[in-house]
């Protein structure tokens, strides 16, 4: 199914990723739900440009966010406008906001906002070029160009102290796996050379199995697996709260292909950490986290 329909599943694997995989946070408190909300504010249909608005400074101008956003804990506080398949128009249309903040297109949002005469911000955050080239946008529309010019310089700057921890280091062929549904091996969806999560590998000191994919996402191939024999597998399950036991389960059933190198040598990790699929400002994180499995005897650089 991913493969017949990428950009649809692209985006569901974003909003996956976002939280249990981007669980929301559940509704505001009553007496914040009885004080309306200025008019004026900003809407944002998505976590990662929720966590961009918040880390340039302009988070006291957000009125409402996804089901889906979970990150800067303050967003718990706002009003919620489900998600970017199934948005609360008639919520949106009451908090009156004066910009709405979408990642890619969404037509619903379009209509809405141009009956209500609502200028909508599109960004398409899903690449390290397409963040700083999205931090950017919205540092413009929101007048803070130069916390912007900031955010850019300091996510570039910790990215290549990644880059120079690993560098000269023997680079590992990495399988990342974005999407399992089940304990058994015949669903498997990964991703190609033009999503974030393949370049925060290469940053790391790694190589994606499946770089040379031009799809962002795609199904991966048990036999192509087995073929390119991975060093590493790095399964994504992103916001997932799981227990030891648990994590031991979806590491024990790569046992199935015992002839992996990543199997027989134990270098399959389950990464749980809700920033690990958001392409946003939290990038330089998760290139560490990589950085540190992929060369657990590199000394990796903390911000």
């Amino acid at each position: 199914m991913w493969s017949r329909n990428a950009s649809i599943w692209g985006w569901r694997w974003m909003l996956l990723a976002c939280a249990a995989i981007w669980a929301g946070c559940g509704a505001p408190p009553a007496d914040d739900a009885a004080t309306p909300p200025p008019r004026g504010g900003i809407v944002s249909f998505a976590p990662n440009i929720t966590e961009t608005v918040f880390a340039l400074g302009q988070g006291d101008r957000v009125v409402g966010v996804t089901s889906f956003c979970t990150y800067p804990p303050e967003v718990a506080k706002l009003e919620r406008l489900g998600g970017y398949m199934n948005p609360d128009l008639e919520k949106l249309t009451l908090l009156a906001p004066g910009l709405i903040l979408v990642q890619g297109k969404n037509q619903e949002l379009s209509d809405v906002a141009a009956h209500n005469g609502t200028p909508v911000v599109h960004v398409n955050m899903d690449s390290l070029a397409t963040i700083d080239a999205g931090i950017e946008t919205l540092g413009e529309a929101l007048d803070c160009r130069a916390e912007a010019d900031a955010l850019r310089a300091k996510i570039a700057a910790e990215l290549d102290g990644v880059r120079a921890a690993v560098a000269g280091r023997r680079r590992p062929t990495v399988l990342v796996i974005s999407l399992r549904p089940g304990h058994d091996l015949d669903n498997l969806f990964t991703v190609g050379g033009p999503s974030f999560l393949s370049e925060v590998v290469d940053v790391a000191g790694g190589d994606n199995l499946y770089a040379g994919a031009n799809q962002a996402y795609l199904e991966a191939s048990k036999e192509t697996i087995v073929a390119e024999a991975p060093d590493v597998i790095l399964e994504f399950r992103a916001g997932e709260e799981l227990s030891d036991e648990e994590r031991a389960r979806f590491v024990a059933d790569w046992r199935q292909l015992p002839s992996l190198p990543a199997v027989a040598q134990g270098r399959v990790h389950v990464i749980t950490e809700a920033y690990a699929l958001i392409p946003g400002p939290r990038v330089p994180m998760l290139a560490r986290r990589i950085a540190a499995l992929l060369h657990p005897e590199a000394r990796i650089p903390e911000p």
